[in-house]
């Protein structure tokens, strides 16, 4: 009976300390909610709360019932020191997860382009700040931004544009994001993953990518293209050139390699001196790409030079003559350039900004500089296709924070017939082409 007491008495102890133990750690409650268990959320909450040294209790879960209801769960957040919960709510708060009881802080920019040390670094998932006790969306959204407080409202902005004075959102409470969910539904892609691999049967996820296209349209969203110079040199020119008559895109964003290759094919039927029917270098050959550059820039630009029949053909000449518009951004490597490059980087990034307005789907082949570049652009809405000969570009885009990119590892030209014969099948919607007016 001593001993019986004895191990009470200890068991009391105990209690007590854990007890005491909970008392002085700081907890928050935060909120969940949206397709939470499909898309892996909530496992990769609670996995983070553990990984950053605090504890969790699951307070409420409400598990959807339909593919339409929603899951929602409270859950109570407790770390030893206010620091620690701090850092714990921070790297929820990229998550989707919601604490519900303070207001979003702000402070004023020390000067034009310097921001306050504890300034908040935007995702490019869709992200919601707590002001007055309401939840405001912010607008413009895409990674790498801090957010400003303009006209009334919340806007991603880049550093650099960033004004004296302007209210800059810290990072902390009061700000949530919505993670990207996989639907309970079958979806266009839901047989590929961000497990990006060569073993993928690659048919099956071309149909998949027309589809998305078809979606797209009907959704009335645009459609951009990101080429690299590769698609040139596999001969998948032939049917981007079939996509961009049928309709199938509304704006090109790329370089000056990309143009000057297309260019170069259509006026002397060499790719960077290679003969296109034969597959030979040819003599002199390398000489090429200059002189396309100089006949071209020699007439005013690539408009001009198809307007005045000089170039008569390729990817170039069918963006003319369907009125799609493209911007060519420059680079440190560029030869020439041709004179519709923009050789300023920051207001080519500008102009990509400008034509990446209303896109719903991107297809980035075989580009790794622009489509990262691309990629940093573009919120986690927009549907992404990155595809390429190795696997390091699609993983360096997710790696970046892009990763709605799924990839597709294989030939871009052979993609790009694929893609068309897809597209031109019996029974697919008319292209209705949505196009940005600027030129």
């Amino acid at each position: 009976m001593a001993r019986q007491a004895a191990r009470a008495g200890t068991a009391r102890k105990s209690d007590s300390r854990s007890q005491s133990t909970l008392l002085a750690m700081v907890h928050e409650t935060v909120t969940l909610e949206g397709h939470i268990i499909d898309s892996d959320v909530l496992r990769r909450v609670l996995g983070k709360v553990v990984e950053e040294g605090a504890s969790f209790e699951i307070e409420e879960f409400r598990v959807g019932r339909t593919n339409e209801e929603p899951s929602y769960a409270r859950l109570s957040i407790r770390a030893d020191d206010p620091e620690r919960l701090d850092r714990v709510l921070v790297a929820l708060s990229y998550l989707g997860a919601a604490s519900s009881v303070r207001d979003a802080q702000f402070a004023p920019a020390e000067a034009d382009g310097i921001l306050p040390d504890e300034f908040y670094s935007t995702t490019n998932l869709a992200t919601f700040v707590r002001s007055a006790g309401k939840w405001e969306e912010v607008v413009e959204q895409r990674m790498d931004c801090a957010v400003v407080r303009r006209a009334g409202a919340l806007h991603a902005v880049k550093q650099r544009k960033v004004r004296r004075g302007e209210a800059v959102l810290l990072r902390g409470a009061g700000v949530r994001v919505r993670p990207l969910e996989r639907s309970r539904q079958a979806s266009t892609f839901g047989f590929m993953s961000n497990e990006i691999s060569m073993e993928v049967n690659k048919p099956v996820a071309i149909s998949a990518a027309a589809r998305a296209l078809r979606e797209t349209r009907a959704a009335g969203e645009r459609i951009v293209i990101v080429p690299g110079p590769a698609v040139i040199h596999s001969g998948g020119d032939a049917a981007l050139t079939r996509l961009i008559r049928g309709g199938w895109v509304d704006g090109v964003l790329s370089g000056n390699a990309f143009a000057v290759h297309d260019l170069e094919k259509a006026l002397l039927r060499t790719s960077l001196g290679v003969c296109q029917m034969s597959g030979r270098a040819v003599e002199g050959g390398s000489r090429n790409h200059l002189w396309a550059i100089n006949a071209v820039n020699r007439v005013g630009g690539i408009r001009a030079a198809v307007e005045q029949g000089l170039v008569l053909s390729g990817v170039m000449c069918a963006l003319v003559q369907q009125g799609v518009p493209f911007v060519l951004a420059g680079s440190i490597r560029d030869d020439g350039p041709l004179v519709d490059v923009i050789p300023d980087v920051l207001k080519a990034q500008e102009a990509y900004v400008e034509a990446l307005e209303g896109a719903g789907m991107c297809l980035m082949l075989a580009s790794a500089l622009h489509a990262i570049a691309v990629g940093n652009l573009l919120a986690a809405r927009v549907r992404t296709v990155c595809v390429d000969m190795t696997e390091a570009l699609p993983v360096k885009l997710g790696n970046r924070g892009t990763t709605q990119a799924i990839g597709l590892v294989t030939d871009v030209g052979y993609f790009l017939e694929r893609l068309a014969l897809e597209l031109d099948t019996p029974g697919s919607v008319e292209p209705q082409v949505v196009r940005q007016r600027h030129r």
